[in-house]
């Protein structure tokens, strides 16, 4: 199963993707981008969001 993950070390904190797929992304907390933790993901959606993030800080990993 693929899951996306966030460079916090990239990210600029636009909170863009939460925009795009707030079912995905949430801001934790901390003050940083948070990945719902889902069985499924809406690939449209996070592909949207991995897109349009400004620094390329959204991808796809194999777990």
């Amino acid at each position: 199963m693929r899951r996306p993950v966030v460079d916090m070390a990239v990210c600029t904190l636009c909170m863009g993707c939460i925009e795009l797929c707030p079912e995905v992304f949430s801001e934790n907390d901390a003050g940083y981008i948070a990945v719902a933790d889902l069985k499924v993901y809406p690939e449209k959606l996070v592909e949207e969001a991995i897109k349009y993030c400004p620094v390329d800080a959204i991808s796809w990993e194999e777990e």
